[in-house]
């Protein structure tokens, strides 16, 4: 009696295991990480400073005055958006009131940063120089 009832829960449980992992290989892949930014003069902010590696999208609403841009790239460059196949990671001419989106695969870990290098009429420092870019870490 006892045997036949161990027999029962080890089926049972033997089942159990099977279909968790079928559930588990047959789950579609999870979308991009989804990054809201917010553009004005002269700052960007982002609703996350720490994204896991993978698809990312960025939701970019520009609340400021001037034509905004932003660039990807990895943290310390200037104006080295990454490029796949001619297409470089930037969103560009992003009007005051606008928005725009920017999807993109980080696969290394590390530190990156969004930048704006639009240079209006008059100025004479591009917007990143006037302290429009902000980090962010890719983990693992």
């Amino acid at each position: 009696m006892k045997n036949r009832r161990f027999r029962s829960i080890f089926v049972i449980a033997v089942v159990l295991v099977f279909a968790l992992a079928v559930a588990a290989c047959s789950s579609k892949p999870a979308g991009p990480t989804v990054v809201q930014v917010e553009l004005s003069e002269y700052t960007i902010i982002m609703d996350q400073t720490s994204i896991p590696a993978g698809p990312v999208l960025f939701e970019i609403t520009n609340n400021g005055t001037q034509l905004h841009e932003v660039v990807l790239e990895p943290a310390g460059t200037k104006d080295e958006p990454f490029d796949l196949n001619g297409v470089e990671s930037e969103a560009e001419d992003i009007e005051p009131g606008a928005k725009a989106t920017l999807e993109w695969t980080i696969t290394d870990p590390g530190e990156y940063q969004l930048s704006c290098y639009v240079l209006n009429e008059g100025e004479t420092q591009d917007h990143a120089e006037q302290g429009m870019i902000t980090t962010f870490t890719v983990t693992p």
